[in-house]
């Protein structure tokens, strides 16, 4: 018999009717405790250091020194964790080849501020009267030692740096070669290298730890900007701005206006969806002769265009990413779309059967093998990466290749049903395949294809927890709908601003922020603010 669901409102009328004729037993019955605030529920991670990125790192040296000097140096690269340098940097012990390499770099520094002219006009607040102006030295060590260690220098530490200026421009009987050696100095330390997230002590609440003002102006900066923070951010936080939610709101709000901002989530999408790896593909020349690096170059500015169109140029609604129905291309990868563009610049433009993250040659040329596709590869990023849903590696004893070819043409899908008959091969395949098969229309470098290998092919699939669907239309429109992207979403850049993978103790404080991303609209703007607004980011547990 079938069942018919009752109006809510129906049912709140029913229910105001019920209390008028018995009577309202409000008063008598106890009142729920209201909910405590997200940051007494919280148990925040741990503070501590955290290493500068690659990235951040060459941002800082830019802000502080200027762009001609980057040419000049060699800075170590890291070595992602779960898809981000960030978490990697604290994940990962800093090997004595980095280290020495820091050292060659600082002292690279130190000669760069006095011979490049923008780095020179930074570092020499002063100019040295004599090899013993210790006053001088202290001005730059002060002023440098500031911008550089994101906080004001204890006496103690100025004098440190003064002797050293000292003791390198008597060596070398030139005052300026202080300044020099006191540069290297400056950025050789862990001051420089290291976010220091300490925080202050709380004796009512030791778990509950302040990020003293220096501290939350430099976790925002490297969050939202990429680098350091400059003198104007630190004297804001010096000021108070920082101190409360709504100070620390506002102020993300306004550093969100930055062009370091787009650059520091380009940055992101660019880790997360492997796409500064994209010079890396190498396809089959002979199947795809016109996949050169300026096809390569083209795909993954495209992606990032797209990216930036969404979240910079209109602040739109965040799941767009996996339906929207436009692309930009150039004639470098206009070929890939059937068109034929002269032209380096870019064009916004709507393809019949292409929507979403998903249809980009960037990341089907990527997810795929030279020469044929890869459905396996395709429907893990799906989960892993738009859903955030391990899948668990293989067994060590599974052969990852194909059973031997009986020379009979055979498509993507069938291939893959033999390989998954192998011992210990159906359970993973069965997760991922369905979704990559759902993309086979599309061939290794992302062009439209209505046949494989002569046959036609079969888009059809259903995954448990994922649903039935048809082809890249209606895998979109699964993740358009499905609960956990937009979660995912959340969940990706919090990691980057924090350095770790989520721990239990934060879980109310991704939940409001999770919340107050659906409430606004799934903005990624909205997102960045309210991560960094929020108890999780403000707060540390004791050091570890």
């Amino acid at each position: 018999m079938p069942q018919h669901r009752v109006p809510l409102r129906s049912i709140a009328a029913v229910c105001l009717l019920a209390l008028a004729a018995c009577g309202d037993d409000t008063e008598t019955r106890p009142r729920p405790e209201p909910e405590p605030p997200v940051e007494e529920q919280i148990t925040p991670a741990p503070g501590g250091l955290r290493k500068l990125t690659a990235k951040q790192y060459e941002a800082s040296v830019r802000l502080i020194f200027g762009d001609g000097v980057l040419s000049e140096l060699e800075i170590p690269q890291d070595t992602s964790a779960l898809g981000l340098d960030a978490i990697g940097a604290v994940e990962h012990a800093v090997s004595p080849q980095a280290v020495e390499l820091y050292e060659l770099t600082s002292r690279r520094l130190g000669e760069l501020s006095l011979s490049d002219p923008t780095a020179r006009q930074r570092v020499m607040s002063c100019t040295p009267s004599g090899v013993a102006d210790e006053g001088c030295f202290s001005q730059i060590a002060e002023r440098l030692g500031r911008l550089a260690w994101r906080r004001h220098l204890e006496t103690e530490e100025i004098e440190g740096l003064v002797a050293v200026a000292l003791l390198a421009a008597a060596e070398y009987e030139e005052p300026e070669q202080g300044v020099a050696a006191m540069v290297s100095a400056i950025v050789q330390s862990p001051d420089f290298l290291y976010q220091v997230e300490i925080g202050d002590a709380n004796d009512e609440q030791p778990t509950h730890r302040k990020l003293r003002p220096s501290e939350i102006a430099s976790r925002l900066s490297f969050f939202l900007l990429g680098r350091t923070p400059d003198l104007q951010l630190l004297d804001r936080a010096d000021a108070g701005e920082l101190d409360d939610e709504q100070g620390v709101r506002a102020v993300a709000a306004e550093l969100l206006e930055l062009p370091e901002a787009r650059a520091a989530l380009r940055t992101f999408y660019s880790e997360i969806f492997n796409l500064r790896t994209i010079m890396q593909i190498q396809k089959d020349p002979e199947t795809y002769p016109f996949f050169t690096d300026a096809t390569r170059a083209a795909i993954a500015e495209e992606t990032l265009l797209f990216l930036d169109d969404i979240v910079w140029t209109r602040n739109a609604d965040a799941r767009e990413i996996f339906d929207a129905d436009f692309t930009f291309v150039n004639q470098d990868n206009a070929w890939l779309y059937g068109l034929s563009l002269t032209g380096e610049a870019f064009q916004k433009i709507s393809i019949d059967g292409r929507v979403g993250l998903l249809s980009k040659p960037s990341l089907l040329a990527k997810l795929a093998h030279p020469g044929m596709t890869s459905p396996t590869k395709r429907g893990l990023f799906v989960l892993t990466t738009l859903l955030c849903d391990p899948v668990p590696p293989p067994p060590e004893d599974v052969n990852p290749t194909f059973p031997p070819d009986d020379g009979q043409p055979k498509t993507m899908r069938q291939r893959l049903e033999i390989h998954m008959e192998q011992d210990g091969c159906k359970s993973c395949h069965a997760q991922t395949d369905p979704i990559g098969l759902a993309l086979e229309s599309f061939d290794a470098v992302g062009q439209v294809r209505e046949t494989d290998q002569g046959l036609p092919i079969d888009l059809t699939g259903q995954v448990n927890g994922f649903g039935e669907f048809e082809g890249l239309s209606g895998v979109a429109q699964i993740l358009r709908e499905h609960d956990d992207a937009p979660i995912c979403m959340a969940r990706q850049l919090f990691r980057q601003s924090m350095g770790h993978l989520e721990v239990d103790g934060e879980e109310p404080a991704l939940l409001a922020i999770d919340e107050a991303f659906a409430n606004g609209g799934y903005s990624v703007q909205g997102l960045l603010v309210e991560i960094a607004a929020s108890p999780a980011f403000r707060l540390v547990n004791e050091p570890r």
